[in-house]
């Protein structure tokens, strides 16, 4: 806690203070914003100083225990606020809400997550913010976002989506003093992560400039991937897996069983393109298999786009539980997502062939042998799946 009330409601912030001065204040009565219990000073030689509850305080909106790393991160972003004489409040109580973003700057509510949150408590306060016409900006500090190979539950939940950049996530580093914006995030099957990533330094350019730079800001990024190579290993993975009776592929093989499906017997599509829908919770199989169960009624038949498209969406509504909770993204445009990237696959591997009319519907052989599988996985073993942002993605 960087502000705090005196005797006479004024409110105190330690910051750009000396450390001489702050020990002047320690002589004086300070209350939290929030629960008006008494508060002291910390002036130690490690942390940032600050005001900290006492021991007995059960004071639920400021926490104590703060990292030297959020408390530095949030002076290096006030800084930066006034640098730029942008209008900023510090730690503003917000009664109606009762929370307290790290930062306010007019309606942006920043938040920065140096530690573990749980998704229920992340999805509370995110959608307060935005019920009380708030934006909250979260940005995952250096040990919430430190294994840049994959992202852990929290660090999924905070990500962002623009049609510009695709799904993103904002971390900041304060050792470098650099923010950083990783975009056009995809993960293979395994949730392997891959992320083009946009770094400013601090203080560097217009910190609303930046922040605005999803959804206004112009980049282009490419992403090549050898498609053979992408399918085969997932492939084997599953057998794999299936040989050791992994307890997930087999809760998968139960539902798969269910409707008369065997995981490595599957149509093509079901495998395709060995890039993981990103917003699906655990395998993107079990909603390949709700998809597919509505498309196999169309079997052999033409159905026109409009109508497609709407039976695509009516199934996607129904499996919210399939999805991670992403709060901030709002659940239509995650089932815009889904459609356009189950229309897609369906496409390329000609389930849905254009007509005049709309679509014709083809699922082809739908009980296939491992050795069929095969054959397909060696034909397309040289051909390169091409994902982009903002453009289309492409097979060659």
């Amino acid at each position: 806690m960087l502000s705090a009330y005196s005797n006479n409601k004024e409110i105190i912030t330690l910051l750009n203070l000396s450390r001489e001065k702050i020990e002047q204040l320690k002589t004086e009565h300070y209350f939290c914003p929030a629960c008006d219990h008494p508060v002291r000073i910390k002036n130690g030689k490690v942390k940032v100083p600050h005001f900290s509850h006492y021991n007995q305080s059960a004071c639920s909106v400021y926490s104590e225990g703060e990292t030297i790393e959020h408390l530095t991160l949030k002076e290096m972003f006030v800084r930066w606020c006034e640098q730029e004489d942008l209008s900023y409040e510090l730690e503003k109580y917000l009664p109606a809400l009762h929370q307290r973003p790290d930062i306010l700057i007019g309606n942006i509510a920043v938040e920065i997550q140096c530690s573990s949150l749980s998704i229920s408590r992340l999805v509370e306060r995110t959608r307060s913010y935005q019920e009380h016409g708030y934006i909250p900006l979260w940005i995952c500090g250096k040990k919430l976002f430190s294994r840049h190979h994959s992202l852990n539950e929290l660090a999924k939940n905070l990500c962002y989506y623009s049609e510009k950049i695709g799904f993103y996530l904002w971390s900041a580093d304060w050792e470098q003093a650099e923010l950083t914006l990783h975009f056009h995030i995809e993960e293979d099957w395994k949730k392997m992560l891959f992320a083009s990533k946009k770094t400013w330094s601090f203080y560097s350019e217009s910190l609303l400039n930046i922040v605005h730079f999803p959804t206004k800001g112009n980049i282009h990024s490419q992403r090549k991937y050898k498609i053979g190579e992408l399918l085969h290993s997932y492939y084997s993975d599953l057998n794999k897996k299936l040989y050791r009776r992994d307890e997930k592929i087999r809760v998968i093989q139960a539902e798969l069983y269910n409707n008369r499906f065997h995981l490595i017997q599957l149509p093509n599509w079901f495998y395709y393109p060995g890039l993981h829908i990103f917003c699906c919770r655990g395998s993107d199989l079990l909603l390949k298999v709700r998809i597919w169960k509505l498309v196999q009624f169309f079997d052999q038949n033409v159905i026109s786009h409009f109508e497609l498209i709407d039976v695509l969406e009516k199934e996607l509504a129904k499996g919210s539980e399939l999805f991670y909770e992403l709060p901030n993204i709002p659940y239509k445009v995650i089932k815009a997502y889904c459609l356009n990237q189950l229309f897609n696959y369906l496409v390329d591997c000609q389930h849905l062939i254009r007509v005049p009319t709309g679509w014709k519907v083809s699922l082809g052989q739908q009980d296939q042998s491992t050795s069929t599988i095969l054959e397909w996985l060696k034909r397309i073993e040289n051909n390169y799946l091409i994902t982009a942002t903002p453009l289309k993605n492409v097979i060659r």
